[in-house]
């Protein structure tokens, strides 16, 4: 019984989990190249995959970034910065507490904040630190820092990718 359970959530995720990451593509399952151009990402993916397969857009759209063969550059700069955080979750939990260390540094500058701004990014991250490692987990952490320095009028301005908004519905 709690292996048929088992399997049943299984089949269920490998279902849902490329629906979960077709949402967020600009082209359908037939993949990126002329035919999702032309088609979309909602339309005939039979239709798409045949204008790919014969038009050889899709092999010239992948190896030259065109034909929404590009990846999306925000979601990119959210999984360094998830990345970042997850790899380095306790060091940098320390380095905050500190107000300094290299780690830290290293994430302000994956969140687009420059050097004349360091020292404000680690008063905030010091000051912040108990409400941020609160949180539960290195995601839930990220975002909490990045709602401290968008109540931050200097590193609001000046931390170019540290939108709260960056990292919202990725696990």
């Amino acid at each position: 019984m709690i292996l048929k359970k088992a399997l049943a959530a299984g089949g269920i995720a490998l279902v849902i989990s490329p629906m979960m990451a077709h949402a967020q593509r600009k082209y359908g399952m037939a993949g990126c190249g002329l035919g999702s151009v032309v088609m979309g990402p909602r339309g005939s993916q039979i239709s798409a995959y045949t204008t790919n397969g014969t038009s050889g857009t899709q092999i010239y759209g992948i190896t030259s970034g065109t034909s929404n063969c590009q990846p999306d550059r925000k979601g990119a700069r959210s999984e360094a910065q998830e990345s970042f955080m997850f790899s380095n979750y306790a060091t940098l939990s320390k380095e905050m507490a500190q107000g300094a260390g290299t780690t830290l540094a290293g994430l302000a500058h994956v969140l687009g904040c420059g050097e004349t701004d360091l020292a404000a990014f680690n008063k905030v991250a010091q000051t912040e630190h108990h409400k941020i490692f609160s949180s539960p987990g290195a995601v839930a952490a990220l975002e909490t820092l990045k709602e401290s320095i968008v109540q931050n009028e200097t590193l609001a301005q000046n931390c170019k990718y540290a939108s709260v908004s960056s990292t919202e519905g990725v696990k």
